[in-house]
């Protein structure tokens, strides 16, 4: 029997990237309750279902590309064989009916949403994921969780202004997804030439344009843009090393994006309740940026 190595399973499930998913829940909780009716022991629930759903979706990714990770990465733990399929599997399982469980605690919205994130993880995982529609299916997924969020207070939705905050939010974080989707395809070939010197800057510039406006338009508070100033910063670093084609350098690009998920979570954070909330969110960035010079994030 193998001796149970507990950091294969940190790596398995993507370990760093599991603290981009509490800012996309605050996200969501704030759009539509102020800070004085935060309810602390559902949005742990919330946090803790969206981490678990995430672990899921992870490890049915690798259990589906087992036979491509043999030839491309034979490192990672189920092709190396340090865990095996059927325990991940296994877990998926389990944390699966755990989701549903805490789901079905919260609220029957939550019950809703949570379940189907779940499927759509699945039909990523299983069949959408090499197909045209992958990086929009993974982006749909990150939208709904912010939409966990939501739910722990939905009906408080009621005014236009949450609406369309709540609508601009979701929308933003699509796009942006959708890019790392994309990116993501390219982890082991190279970036195209269309790629870097049109899709790449284009749709993030058309993200940072929108969000400057819509803070002047008075939907989002002018700290926004003072936390939107580094995601900007950190985007032009890494367009700037897009022009690298070694698949090492493409890695270091789609984590520094994976990265400024919370930063961007943090802009919309502050454009909505301040910058003082902006900043607590930031410091889910220390714990990320160490953990990933240890453990990979794509």
């Amino acid at each position: 029997m193998k001796n149970i190595n507990f950091k294969d399973y940190l790596i398995l499930v993507r370990f760093p990237n599991l603290f981009t998913l509490p800012s996309n829940i605050l996200v969501g909780f704030v759009i539509v309750s102020t800070l004085s009716q935060i309810v602390f022991v559902q949005v742990l629930f919330v946090v803790t279902i969206s981490i678990l759903i995430y672990c899921v979706g992870i490890m049915l990714n690798d259990y589906f590309d087992f036979t491509i990770d043999k030839k491309e990465r034979p490192d990672r733990p189920l092709p190396s064989g340090k865990i095996s399929r059927k325990i991940a599997i296994l877990l998926a399982f389990v944390f699966s009916i755990l989701v549903l469980i805490l789901s079905f605690i919260v609220s029957m919205q939550t019950l809703a949403i949570s379940s189907i994130l779940l499927a759509v993880v699945f039909g990523y995982d299983k069949y959408l994921k090499k197909t045209p529609v992958g990086p929009y299916t993974i982006a749909t997924a990150r939208v709904m969780n912010i939409l966990l969020g939501v739910s722990v207070n939905i009906n408080n939705i009621g005014n236009y202004s949450q609406i369309v905050i709540l609508t601009f939010v979701l929308s933003i974080t699509f796009v942006y997804v959708s890019l790392i989707g994309f990116l993501s395809k390219y982890e082991i070939y190279g970036f195209s030439n269309n790629l870097k010197l049109f899709l790449f800057p284009t749709v993030l510039g058309v993200i940072i344009t929108s969000i400057v406006l819509f803070s002047y338009a008075g939907f989002f508070r002018y700290d926004s843009l003072i936390i939107l100033a580094l995601f900007s910063f950190i985007m032009g670093l890494s367009y700037y090393k897009i022009s690298k084609k070694d698949s090492l350098g493409i890695q270091k690009i789609i984590q520094n994006m994976i990265l400024s998920i919370i930063i961007l979570d943090s802009t919309f954070l502050s454009g909505i309740g301040g910058i003082e909330l902006g900043l607590v969110v930031l410091t889910l960035l220390a714990p990320l940026h160490l953990l990933s010079k240890k453990m990979y994030m794509t």
